[in-house]
């Protein structure tokens, strides 16, 4: 097959934050996180955690350190990107190593017939102490509408548990009261946080951590309950 070029497809965010995946940089904290995505040319969001560059959006969480990169749109632009991305982390020779149980489509062309004939798996490459999960999915019907074709490149500290960490409520009131407006930013959108520390967010006095409490207000007022 024709060999991809990375950078004549991805956005310079992409190969940016690729290249910046390290544990003991990017995932070291919620700090280095704000950092790396904003110096790879991320623009931070209202909502806690998420970022955009180039018609991409990251949803991130500060515990454990980690994110998720999304592209949606036509199936032959998904996969031509997914597949630009493989090639940027074998290009990066010995850094990474690849490991999955599924075919391993990194090699496929985009109109290759397996991509309708086989089951397709996640890739995952694991280097700098960091795991790196790329999965890609054509159009599908989804509830009463449907699902545009879609990747999700994981970026992932090879120490967190599978299961993800425990919550941590003398930690969250810790942040709450004096961790740094980036830790704060964070806090807002995070799993299982309490009402009061939201109310203490959404009071906040940096406008950035007030923003996305309340943005993160208005999921939990929307959202259905069980």
């Amino acid at each position: 097959m024709t060999r991809v070029d990375p950078a004549a497809i991805l956005p310079h965010a992409v190969l940016a934050l690729l290249d910046a995946a390290d544990a003991d940089t990017l995932l070291r904290d919620a700090e280095g996180l704000a950092d790396g995505l904003t110096d790879a040319g991320w623009t931070p969001e209202v909502e806690s955690g998420r970022f955009g560059a180039d018609g991409w959006d990251i949803v991130s969480s500060a515990w454990a350190p980690g994110l998720s990169a999304f592209l949606d749109g036509d199936v032959h632009e998904v996969r031509t990107a997914a597949l630009a991305i493989a090639a940027a982390l074998v290009d990066g020779g010995d850094r990474w190593s690849l490991d999955t149980e599924g075919p391993s489509w990194s090699a496929w062309s985009v109109e290759d017939p397996r991509w309708r004939t086989d089951e397709i798996d996640w890739l995952v490459w694991s280097g700098r102490g960091v795991v790196v999960s790329l999965y890609t999915a054509p159009e599908m019907a989804a509830g009463p509408g449907v699902l545009p074709a879609h990747l999700q490149l994981a970026i992932s500290r090879a120490d967190t548990p599978d299961e993800g960490l425990a919550r941590d409520e003398a930690r969250d009131r810790r942040v709450a009261a004096e961790g740094s407006v980036v830790e704060r930013w964070y806090l807002a959108g995070h799993e299982g946080l309490s009402d009061e520390l939201l109310a203490r967010l959404e009071a906040d006095d940096d406008g950035r951590v007030s923003a996305a409490a309340a943005s993160e207000r208005l999921l939990r007022d929307d959202s259905p309950r069980g």
